[in-house]
């Protein structure tokens, strides 16, 4: 099967063309629950994991971490975690991500005291300053190269699902008048100042991921025409795989319920695909070894991320190589999941899947 090829990225080889994509689910990184989460996934024969979306300045700034110590113990315990990964033959990677907060805190809720900002100034957001954006652009490069320092093997920036890099390319978010902002070229100019710092601080040999929010169905929001020319720039300034997903999500959900059809946004990654040389991810309800296996061989994609699929059954991978398709666990795209995101009664322990108990619990509940 095509899905079990390998593929080279740069000195960055993958087992497969399967990949772990990045979901929150405020497990953590680090911590004991959040390893051994991620290990399961990787044991079940992923090729790739892509860790949760971090902010930038949990790489570089203690004051995120609300200590001395933070960034130091951060990178200390990631180099062994990425250490037992590797011992199951996958690779390990992970998202960078603005929160749109200055300065970003953890990147997941307002920092007292400050407002949150974005490209362009709206009843409760503060318009970035050029030093501000120019202040951002060296975090991604700083967190990157941290990232690399720490043991991981590439890093993914996160451009898609109205978050900061995402806002600066829409004409709906980005009404600037200066060179951040009008013309379609002068929207892409933050994502790819940051991709060429980013590059800059890594070297030429570290794989650097783009997810590429595609498409936004919203007026003046991102076209798909838009993108295919976006990722072609972003291609020129050193992006080694573009990771297709969409745009805003205030209409469109980036893990869409069962309502959506299988393979939702695959026509965002083969239109992508079509334009630049690079691997392409896919992504979006791709559920079945046969949907998968269809859409590498239609050369639609390269790279296939699996998201809520393997929260609910890690051994996916592992399952179909050894031709036991039969045996795996569906998921019902029910967004139980998201439940960590969205109550403030939940905590680390409780469940997050309907079908799988023992999602984000299997430091509680060993297999035999």
């Amino acid at each position: 099967m095509k899905l079990f090829e390998p593929l080279k990225i740069k000195k960055m080889k993958l087992k497969n063309r399967l990949v772990m994509a990045p979901m929150q689910l405020v497990l953590g990184l680090t911590n004991k629950r959040a390893r051994t989460y991620y290990m399961e996934r990787a044991k079940g024969g992923v090729g790739c994991i892509v860790l949760a979306a971090t902010a930038v300045d949990l790489l570089v700034d203690d004051k995120a971490w609300g200590r001395p110590d933070g960034v130091a113990r951060f990178t200390e315990t990631m180099q062994s975690f990425t250490d037992d990964v590797h011992k199951t033959g996958a690779k390990i990677g992970i998202q960078l991500w603005h929160g749109n907060h200055f300065p970003a805190g953890n990147g997941s809720a307002d920092v007292p005291g400050s407002r949150r900002v974005a490209p362009s100034a709206t009843d409760d957001m503060k318009e970035l300053t050029r030093d501000e954006i120019q202040s951002i652009i060296e975090k991604f490069a700083m967190a990157s190269k941290k990232a690399m320092e720490s043991g991981l093997d590439f890093i993914e920036l996160h451009g898609a699902h109205g978050y900061l890099l995402c806002q600066f390319f829409s004409g709906t978010d980005n009404k600037r008048t200066d060179e951040y902002g009008g013309d379609l070229y002068a929207r892409m100019r933050f994502g790819l100042e940051t991709v060429k710092s980013v590059r800059a601080a890594v070297g030429n040999d570290f794989p650097v991921f783009y997810r590429l929010g595609a498409e936004e169905k919203r007026a003046g929001g991102v076209t798909l025409r838009q993108s295919k020319l976006f990722a072609i720039e972003l291609e020129k300034a050193g992006v080694d795989v573009m990771d297709v997903s969409i745009g805003h999500v205030a209409n469109r959900s980036a893990s869409p319920s069962k309502r959506a059809s299988m393979g939702t946004y695959v026509y965002l990654a083969e239109a992508i695909k079509q334009n630049i040389k690079i691997p392409v991810i896919a992504v979006g309800r791709i559920h079945t070894p046969e949907l998968a296996e269809t859409i590498l061989a239609q050369q639609k994609a390269d790279l296939i991320a699996l998201g809520r699929q393997l929260i609910t059954d890690p051994y996916w991978p592992q399952k179909v190589q050894e031709g036991k398709a039969k045996n795996i666990i569906p998921c019902q795209s029910c967004n139980t999941c998201f439940r960590p995101l969205r109550s403030s009664k939940w905590k680390p322990g409780d469940p997050i899947c309907k079908v799988n108990e023992r999602a984000g619990r299997e430091i509680d509940m060993p297999l035999p």
